[in-house]
């Protein structure tokens, strides 16, 4: 299926794609020969489908279908992925409803493909307490010999009335991680962290050292700061801060993290609001992500957040985010930044106009030989995704820039302040 669409003159061209009417949920992901795939989750009747598709040269050359069922969880949120760990070895994830379980008991079920997605294998859960539990935001990652996954894990967790009757549980959702074999055979599962928020997406960049992940993470007196670890020889180590701003918020803000690895080189991305001041930031390591340095400020205009992340070149990375809402029409700019490793920061630009809402769920981004490949879902209740390219002529351009005017600025911190509460995860979790 092909291709370029609309005008040809714009920084941004529209780019057809193969995924049906009320799709939802979009992941990209780069092949190893650089072609981009992304997945998507379809409705199929009383159920769903994970389907994918790859992009070459601006033509989707290659469709497939990994799972369907009926009674998945399909969430803004919380997305399922396919991860290409080699031209050959390719693994995927959904998510299903427990039977009879609540309405957050939910599983993270595995696939596995050896023939570059034209077959595929069911594998199990990464999680095999059996619990009627929360398991979600997964990440899968490339690992030695194999792949690597971790996930939110609500197995120990209960409510804070509750906790007298469970003393044997933490009270706290964890982060776990499996490793993968390329038989489909997993790991002994192991604890990044024993409490972290409950849903905030996860994410994960392989360095040549090894992976580093990076989610945010809760204290006991509810400081919802980022946190990273590092995973040498099958071992994580304990998590650090990321940012260390020391937000305070009684509830998840729905909002993860995003980091990409170029070699040793890392970069990661993040949302905030500690002191009543919403703002994306974002801040670079060069030594595998064991150190970061002093975080840049993306925007401090009262961005929605909801991060992408991808590097551009050994020096510079693209920091994609929502705006703030209009104060009338709820709406927000999908932006873009250039950052560089040394500091620089480039003008912002506003690609396009999304809603601000949970339909659009989180944006993608990755770079193809065609320029920068960009995904979201469109408005409930049609759903549908778009794709979008900007070319890497025009990502040098100069563009515009997000205006400063001291009146705009305090509409929009005061109207975010209402989204950044409604978004606030209302699920019995805490």
């Amino acid at each position: 299926m092909s291709g370029f669409s609309g005008d040809h003159s714009s920084a941004v061209i529209s780019l057809d794609n193969p995924v049906a009417e009320a799709s939802r949920l979009p992941r990209l992901r780069t092949l190893p020969n650089g072609d981009a795939l992304m997945s998507w989750v379809e409705p199929n009747g009383h159920g769903h489908v994970l389907k994918f598709g790859v992009l070459h040269s601006g033509r989707w050359v290659k469709q497939g279908e990994v799972a369907q069922g009926e009674n998945w969880f399909v969430n803004w949120a919380d997305f399922s992925s396919i991860v290409a760990i080699d031209e050959n070895f390719w693994v995927a994830h959904w998510l299903a409803r427990q039977k009879g379980g609540k309405t957050y008991d939910y599983d993270v079920s595995l696939a596995i493909s050896d023939d570059a997605g034209l077959t595929w294998r069911e594998i199990g859960h990464p999680h095999r307490d059996g619990a009627a539990a929360e398991h979600g935001f997964a990440t899968i990652f490339k690992d030695v010999n194999g792949a690597g996954i971790v996930w939110l894990d609500g197995r120990e967790h209960v409510k804070k009335e509750d906790k007298a009757k469970f003393p044997e549980k933490s009270g706290n959702f964890n982060l776990r991680y499996t490793h993968i074999n390329r038989d489909g055979s997993m790991t002994d599962e192991q604890v990044l962290d024993n409490n972290t928020c409950t849903c905030c997406w996860t994410a994960v960049a392989a360095t040549q050292d090894g992976a580093v992940a990076a989610w945010r993470g809760r204290t006991d007196d509810e400081i919802r700061d980022n946190r990273v670890a590092l995973l040498h020889d099958g071992k994580w180590s304990a998590p650090k801060g990321l940012g260390a701003e020391g937000w305070k918020i009684a509830g998840c803000p729905v909002n993860g993290p995003s980091i990409s690895a170029l070699g040793n080189n890392v970069v990661a991305s993040w949302f905030t609001a500690e002191g009543d001041r919403p703002r994306v930031r974002a801040a670079f390591s060069d030594d595998g992500g064991v150190t970061f340095g002093k975080p840049i400020d993306i925007d401090d205009l009262a961005p929605l957040g909801r991060v992408g992340l991808t590097w551009r070149d050994s020096q510079s990375a693209v920091v994609s985010w929502l705006s703030a809402p209009g104060v009338e029409q709820k709406k927000s700019a999908l932006n873009i930044k250039v950052i560089y490793t040394d500091g620089r920061v480039e003008a912002t630009r506003q690609l396009a106009e999304v809603s601000s809402g949970r339909d659009t769920g989180v944006p993608q981004m990755v770079f193809t030989a065609d320029g920068l490949l960009l995904a979201w879902t469109n408005p409930a209740p049609q759903y549908g995704v778009t794709t979008k390219i900007m070319r890497h002529a025009d990502l040098k351009l100069a563009a515009q820039t997000v205006s400063k005017d001291k009146r705009q600025q305090k509409l929009a911190v005061l109207d975010n302040k209402f989204s950044i509460n409604a978004a606030i995860c209302t699920s019995n979790h805490e």
